[in-house]
């Protein structure tokens, strides 16, 4: 399915009825990084699924994409889709526009799932490095990103080739500007952490206990700043913990999911 938002052209997964789940990717990813927990959900609730701009099998764009932007593009899709509020689930650079999209859209929120992810903004030293990166992107194009990513995103003991080729495959479609946008944008993200008390709905967090990318030490001291948040840590899993170890994942989440008042 397809939709115009903003000026930009959002693909996206629509499936399902009930409740709607609202799944954001991560960096440099896209929505097929949820093939798995939209199986599992579709019969229960109705399950969305961007492709976020530029990325994805969305065209490309260039510039900075903030944060904002992205949330601004997830709010504007669901209004067109008439959803309501929604719970909304964050993967590592969807996790920042999933905290982006809580204080801007707080009345379109019933709940929130932050997943390998943190609230933190990058450190000087971090933001500069996504900006050599994104001069790298220009002058090399996105396999720069892909090379340096793959290995990361699954646990380091986890020798499942096949897998890893998967994940290379999600993140190899990425357009050169579309990442350098991306990047950009994460580069210059705010600090979310003083917002993290102010959250009023139902909140999970869950990473991946072999992350190496977001440490879980993130994730926990989310858990503890999030009113009645829950926190769930799953072994033998990486940075792409939903796709790496997705019963798991989709027990923890699906456990949580009746907690949430529909």
């Amino acid at each position: 399915m397809q939709a115009s938002v903003n000026g930009v052209q959002i693909k996206y997964t629509d499936e399902g009825k009930g409740t709607p789940i609202v799944f954001v990717h991560g960096f440099p990813l896209s929505r097929r990084t949820w093939q798995k927990q939209i199986e599992a959900l579709k019969s229960t609730h109705r399950v969305i699924a961007p492709d976020l701009r530029g990325l994805g099998e969305n065209e490309g764009v260039s510039g900075s994409t903030t944060m904002d932007q992205f949330a601004d593009d997830i709010h504007a899709l669901l209004q067109q889709l008439k959803t309501g509020p929604v719970i909304l689930v964050g993967h590592s650079m969807g996790g920042y526009i999933a905290l982006a999209f809580a204080r801007k859209y707080p009345a379109m929120l019933r709940g929130l799932v932050l997943v390998a992810t943190q609230s933190g903004a990058d450190s000087p030293e971090a933001a500069a490095g996504r900006r050599t990166t994104a001069g790298k992107v220009k002058e090399e194009g996105s396999k720069v990103v892909v090379d340096a990513m793959t290995p990361k995103m699954l646990a380091a003991n986890n020798q499942d080739k096949k897998m890893a080729d998967l994940v290379r495959a999600f993140m190899a479609p990425s357009k050169p500007d579309s990442v350098i946008s991306a990047l950009l944008g994460m580069a210059e993200r705010p600090d979310s952490t003083s917002m993290l008390a102010s959250i009023a709905v139902p909140t999970l967090v869950i990473t991946g206990a072999d992350d190496i990318v977001i440490p879980p030490a993130e994730s926990e001291k989310m858990a503890a700043a999030i009113p009645g948040a829950n926190l769930k840590v799953i072994p033998s899993a990486g940075h792409l913990v939903a796709f790496e170890q997705p019963a798991e994942f989709n027990k923890a989440l699906q456990e949580w999911l009746k907690t949430v008042k529909a």
